[in-house]
């Protein structure tokens, strides 16, 4: 029996890294093609747009393994049910649920790896090829260091800034107003500045400073120089621009909107993306929870009608995560039932699956 479980384990890894690669291979000949006109428009190299698709590819990876996943599942079971291997199976006494738990062991590590994929190699790979295809593609120049007007940064240990001119050649800024908020979004302490510079801490110079206490008094202090140590920003986070979603870690958009919720910014895409970044890995499991009974059932022409329900399953389920982002976006839907809506009704699908076919 184990040999027969090894034996479907790796006729179900073959499958799945087959289908894969040919997903991948397709998905990229159709964007090849759809922008081949503007490629050669441009001139650009050939070699620059192999190294473009490379970076591609992470993402490609992470879209369409729940597809691959139940690909694989059809074609086992597919030919297995067709030349009445599971047949032969039953009758010499095997339990073919050993079988469907063994595939579902198998997709909660492709769901994990898919998790840590996402999170190093995918987030890498887009910044990556955000830059490549500024730089190589579309001929243009990386935004270089250059002074900064009228923006805000959301810095650590609360503090909100506030910066009319910023200039990175010296480390210097005009014109500042700095806040402090306490836990309950409140301003314990303001200060306004006409210069500042970064000397190893951050001082001040012509510097007023407004202390609050719980009763809203105010104290108003006027330094002519000014040295804020508790500041932890550096010269480089000015200089450098905000990440966009998709090229964040799990962790930095954590970070991020936890800065923006202390600023009193409306989160929901990030709460949504942040919720999205654990709900999308697991939709490998629940596919192979609907798929796996349904492939054990088909007989004639099985593979075909797999395939053809792997598609539509994948359409369906994809189109449904993204009605449920958009409306988080919007702030129609709260984030975690906008990410998580569709596992929920598909694992209930899967559930159903599971116990109504007869095995």
């Amino acid at each position: 029996m184990k040999r027969i479980q090894q034996y479907v384990l790796s006729d179900f890894l073959r499958y799945f890294f087959s289908a894969l690669l040919i997903l991948i291979f397709i998905y990229i000949i159709i964007n090849l093609f759809d922008n081949l006109g503007r490629y050669l428009s441009r001139n650009v190299p050939f070699m620059d747009i192999i190294t473009y698709y490379l970076y591609l590819i992470p993402s490609y990876t992470v879209l369409l393994i729940p597809v691959a996943a139940i690909i694989g599942v059809f074609f086992v079971f597919g030919y297995m049910t067709k030349y009445r291997e599971l047949l032969a199976l039953k009758t010499q006494g095997m339990n073919i649920n050993s079988l469907l738990s063994l595939i579902l062991i198998a997709g909660i590590g492709i769901s994990v790896f898919t998790f840590i994929f996402q999170e190093t190699v995918m987030v890498w790979a887009q910044g990556k090829m955000t830059r490549h295809r500024i730089t190589k593609i579309e001929k243009r120049p990386m935004p270089a260091e250059s002074k900064r007007h009228n923006f805000f940064y959301y810095g650590e240990n609360d503090w909100i800034y506030y910066i009319r001119q910023y200039n990175p050649k010296d480390s210097s800024m005009k014109n500042i107003k700095l806040w402090k908020i306490d836990s309950k979004q409140r301003i314990t302490k303001r200060v306004d500045a006409l210069y500042g510079k970064f000397i190893g801490i951050w001082q001040f110079t012509d510097a007023t400073v407004r202390e609050f206490d719980t009763l809203d008094n105010e104290k108003i202090t006027r330094i002519p120089t000014l040295a804020l140590p508790e500041l932890q920003e550096k010269p480089i986070d000015f200089t450098r621009l905000p990440k966009p979603v998709e090229e964040m870690n799990f962790s930095e958009l954590s970070k991020f909107v936890k800065k923006r919720l202390r600023a009193g910014e409306d989160v929901s895409k990030e709460n949504v993306e942040l919720n999205y970044r654990f709900s999308f890995p697991l939709i490998t499991l629940i596919l192979l929870v609907i798929c796996l009974p349904i492939s054990m059932v088909l007989r004639r022409g099985g593979i075909a009608i797999g395939l053809g329900i792997s598609i539509v399953l994948a359409f369906v389920y994809w189109g449904f995560i993204q009605s449920c982002r958009a409306y988080g976006y919007a702030g129609i839907m709260p984030p975690f039932i906008a990410a998580w809506l569709p596992n929920i009704v598909f694992t209930i699908f899967g559930i159903f699956s599971i116990l109504g076919i007869r095995r």
